[in-house]
C-alpha cells in the first residue's frame, strides 16, 4: 500500500515554525512528520544519519562543519517520524561578490531523504523550509549541486552555472613551462627594463594569513560568484584540513621579516590531489602563476604522478596553457552527474538591487538616457526604466518596448547565466520591437558565474 500526505500544516513547537506532515500507509509505520529547524543537540543524530545516506561526511568533516564562524544548528533543517530523523537539509548563508556588489546567498547541500520515506512530499516539504529560511536570513540567491535536478526544477530552481576547469599530465605542463618563449627573451635582455629578482616558490607559513587574505581580496574584487571571506572565516578555512598543501610565491629571497614581508608575497596557490582549488596572483610578473604550477608539478610527479586539474574561471589564462601541454578544457552543466542549480528568492527585489549595474551597462552600450523597457513576465507587467541616475521598477505597465519571458528565464538573465541574445536565438524570449530587444541585449549580458571549490569542500 503506497502511503500519502493527508493533511499538511504549519505550527510553533519549542519556539521553532515547524511543518506538521500526516502521512497514512507508510510502509513500516504511521505518524506525524515535523519538518523544523535543528536544534545543538540534533547533532549527534544528524551525523549518523548522513552517514547512513552519503557515507560522508567524517566525524572530522562535520566537527568542522560546526566550528564554521556562520555557523548556527538552525541552518540545518530536519524531519522527524517521532524521535527519527528521516530527512535533512544544511543550508550555508554567504556574501558572494556579484560585480560592485556583495550579494547574501544560500548554498544548500547535504540535503536527502531516507529511501524507506522518498516519494512522499518530504523532500518537497524540507525544500519548502529551505527556501523560508533562506529569506528570513536575506538571501538574494540560493545555490546547490546535486544530480537529483527534476526534482528541483519542479520546484523553481533552473541551471545557475557552468563547472569550468581543464586538465593535462604534470610531465606535459612541465615541459611546456619548460620551452623557452621568444617573447619572454626579448623581454628578459632588453636592457631598459629593470632586472627581475628571481621568484621563490616554498610551502606557506601560518603566519602568513595575511598575504593570502590580501591577494584573494585583489583577484575577487568584480568578479561573479567568489565568497567574501573574512578573517574568521579565513582561519576557519586554513584550520578545517581540507587541502594538502598551500604554497606561495615570494619575490626575491626566502629570508623574510614578518613586518613588511607580507608584500614579498605576489602569489598563492592551494592544491588537494593534484587538484589546485585556487590560484591567485598580484599581477606584477607574468611569471608568478606558471612559478606556482611549475612547483606543484615537480611536486605531483615526485609523490604520485597524477594528472593535474586546474579550477578556475573560463577567461583564466593557465587554461591555455594546459590546451598548449595536450590537455582537455571543460566548460559543462554536467560534470560527474552534478549540476549546479539556482533559485532567485525574489527577482525584482533583486533587479532594484541591481539598479547601479543596469545604469553602467546602459551607459557602456552607447545608448540615450533615459530608457524604458517593459518586462512582461508569466503574464505580469513591468517597466525597468533607466535615468542618468538610477534604476526602478514599476508595475501594472509595459509600455510599446517589451520582452516576454517567464519568471525563470528573467532569474537566469539577472544572475547572467544566459544572454538575453542567446534566450532570444532559443526562442525562449519575444521582443516587441528591435528596440526591445536591443535593450534586453545591453541590459542582459551572459556574466561570468564561477563558484569557486574550496569553500564548501570537504577534509
Amino acid at each position: 500500500m503506497s502511503s500519502s500526505i493527508s493533511t499538511q500544516r504549519t505550527k510553533v513547537l519549542d519556539g521553532l515554525l515547524t511543518n506538521i506532515i500526516r502521512i497514512e500507509g507508510l510502509p513500516t509505520s504511521r505518524g506525524t512528520v515535523t519538518v523544523s529547524p535543528a536544534q545543538a543537540g540534533d547533532h549527534g543524530p544528524i551525523n549518523r544519519f548522513l552517514q547512513n545516506i552519503f557515507r560522508k561526511p567524517t566525524s572530522t568533516d562535520f566537527a568542522a562543519q560546526l566550528e564554521d564562524p556562520q555557523y548556527e544548528p538552525s541552518d540545518r533543517i530536519v524531519a522527524r517520524l517521532g524521535n527519527q530523523i528521516i530527512g535533512h537539509a544544511r543550508v550555508q548563508m554567504r556574501d558572494v561578490h556579484f560585480g560592485d556588489l556583495q550579494l547574501p546567498i544560500g548554498y544548500v547541500c547535504e540535503m536527502a531523504t531516507n529511501p524507506e520515506f522518498r516519494q512522499h512530499g518530504i523532500g518537497a516539504a524540507i525544500l519548502k523550509q529551505v527556501h523560508s529560511l533562506m529569506a528570513e536570513q536575506g538571501a538574494a540567491i540560493g545555490f546547490l549541486k546535486t544530480p537529483a535536478v527534476r526534482f528541483y526544477q519542479n520546484n523553481g530552481w533552473f541551471v545557475g552555472g557552468r563547472h569550468s576547469y581543464s586538465v593535462a599530465t604534470a610531465r606535459n605542463i612541465l615541459s611546456q613551462l619548460r620551452t623557452p618563449d621568444p617573447a619572454l627573451l626579448d623581454q628578459t635582455h632588453n636592457p631598459l627594463l629593470a632586472p627581475q629578482q628571481p621568484l621563490n616558490i616554498r610551502v606557506w607559513r601560518r603566519v602568513e594569513q595575511e598575504a593570502l587574505m590580501r591577494l584573494y581580496h585583489v583577484n575577487t574584487q568584480g568578479t561573479f560568484g567568489a565568497f567574501v571571506r573574512s578573517d574568521a572565516t579565513w582561519r576557519w578555512l586554513l584550520n578545517r584540513h581540507s587541502f594538502e598543501q598551500v604554497y606561495v610565491a615570494i619575490n626575491g629571497t626566502n629570508k623574510m621579516t614578518i613586518q613588511g614581508g607580507y608584500d614579498a608575497i605576489l602569489g598563492y596557490a592551494i592544491v588537494k590531489d593534484g587538484q589546485i582549488l585556487e590560484l591567485m596572483t598580484d599581477g606584477s610578473r607574468n611569471d608568478i602563476a606558471t612559478g606556482l604550477l611549475e612547483r606543484i608539478c615537480g611536486d605531483v610527479i615526485e609523490q604520485t604522478d597524477m594528472p593535474i586539474r586546474l579550477d578556475a574561471p573560463n577567461h583564466n589564462p593557465l587554461h591555455k596553457m594546459l590546451l598548449n601541454a595536450g590537455g582537455q578544457y571543460y566548460q559543462r552543466t554536467v560534470i560527474g552527474g552534478e549540476v549546479i542549480l539556482a533559485n532567485v528568492l525574489k527577482p525584482i527585489a533583486l533587479t532594484k538591487q541591481l539598479r547601479h549595474q543596469f545604469n553602467n551597462r546602459v551607459r557602456a552600450g552607447g545608448l540615450d538616457l533615459p530608457l524604458e523597457l517593459g518586462l512582461c513576465i508569466d503574464g505580469k507587467k513591468y517597466a525597468l526604466t533607466i535615468t542618468p541616475r538610477s534604476a526602478k521598477v514599476t508595475r501594472g505597465k509595459i509600455g510599446r518596448n517589451y520582452i516576454s519571458i517567464s519568471k525563470i528565464l528573467f532569474s537566469q538573465l539577472l544572475i547572467g547565466v544566459i544572454s538575453a541574445e542567446e534566450a532570444a536565438a532559443n526562442k525562449q524570449l519575444q521582443a516587441s520591437t528591435r528596440i526591445a530587444a536591443q535593450f534586453a541585449e545591453t541590459l542582459f549580458p551572459q556574466l561570468p558565474v564561477w563558484l569557486p571549490p574550496l569553500d564548501d569542500l570537504l577534509a
